[in-house]
């Protein structure tokens, strides 16, 4: 099994270029979302963007209930994906030109259950993404639970399936052993320690050394 690693949460070039240098497959960027210390501009989105093409990494615009003007700029800037947490509105999902990763925050089995229901027949939608119950908190969630769900669960199986929320290099082996997602992503796990914003070049690197070793 080969799982796919995206980073989330970059905030400048120097986060782009960790990731050229490391091969990771997916890069993650906050959006319309000032609540998130990771939010960044669309204009230093464009730039980040421009960096990555250099190299095979697929982008995704990370939103919180995005409106259809929101779509039409993220579009324009040229991400492969939209990520959207919290509501995906009709209107946006029926304009949306670039392909969907649905974020389901996770607090327990029964909410798993209830948010993916209404995911059938949307084809535009290739991918489910599951965070903790706060999304960027840093923290787990109970994986077990999820597996045995994505084990009875005949949409999970058709969809790309994304596992995050608190994942770093001690864990993330025993996350893929357990979930056996097809991506794994990270954003709290791989930043610095210290108030400085952006990606630890150090963790980076034991994050990805830590996922290929388990490939």
């Amino acid at each position: 099994m080969y799982t796919k690693i995206k980073i989330c949460g970059l905030t400048s070039i120097s986060d782009a270029l960790l990731l050229r240098r490391y091969k990771v497959d997916y890069a993650g960027m906050v959006l319309y979302y000032p609540q998130s210390k990771r939010n960044i501009s669309i204009e230093t989105a464009k730039e980040i963007i421009t960096e990555l093409k250099k190299s095979d990494i697929k982008t995704f615009a990370v939103t919180v209930s995005p409106d259809k003007e929101q779509l039409q700029y993220i579009e324009a800037a040229g991400f492969d994906y939209i990520q959207i947490h919290g509501v995906l509105k009709e209107d946006v999902y029926n304009d949306a030109g670039i392909s969907i990763i649905r974020a389901v925050n996770v607090k327990n089995a029964e909410e798993i259950d209830n948010e993916i229901s209404g995911l059938n027949n949307k084809s535009k939608i290739k991918g489910i993404l599951f965070d903790a119950g706060t999304p960027g908190s840093g923290k787990t969630f109970d994986w077990n639970a999820l597996n045995k769900l994505i084990l009875n669960n005949t949409l999970l199986k058709e969809k790309m399936l994304f596992l995050a929320g608190g994942l770093n290099k001690d864990n993330v082996a025993k996350a893929i052993d357990t979930v056996k997602p097809d991506v794994i992503d990270v954003s709290s796990g791989v930043e610095y320690d210290s108030d400085k914003r952006g990606k630890s070049p150090q963790k980076v690197e034991e994050f990805v050394n830590a996922v290929n070793q388990f490939r």
